[in-house]
């Protein structure tokens, strides 16, 4: 797919162009394409509606720190019927989800410090 439509099919889906994927488009035109193709790929789906998947991609970026991402994602989520409490809920979830990872990531080292305790 030629840049100048994958940039019309991100507008007109997405209501404008993030500038990460023009920035993408411009340096490599095929990470571009391949990116647009795995969404496809990805939202292809029957067994899970859009308002549902947009809710779960705005979890990993939550998850993942990502900007561009969760804005993108909120507005998807919106457009897709998620309420402002529903994309809240799933913040909730998002940051607990995150804060468990982060003591599970942890929890050599905390078992290595009980083993290791002074007084």
């Amino acid at each position: 797919m030629e840049k100048g439509k994958a940039f019309e099919l991100i507008v007109k889906e997405m209501g404008e162009l993030p500038r990460p994927l023009e920035n993408l488009g411009k340096l490599d035109e095929n990470l571009l394409t391949g990116h647009l193709e795995a969404k496809r790929n990805a939202y292809a789906g029957t067994c899970l509606d859009s308002k549902t998947k947009a809710l779960i991609a705005l979890v990993v970026g939550i998850a993942l720190d990502s900007q561009s991402c969760i804005m993108n994602n909120v507005k998807a989520a919106k457009k897709n019927g998620a309420s402002t409490g529903e994309i809240m809920e799933a913040y909730a979830v998002a940051k607990f989800s995150k804060s468990s990872s982060s003591i599970s990531g942890f929890a050599a080292a905390m078992e290595w410090l009980l083993a290791n305790h002074e007084g």
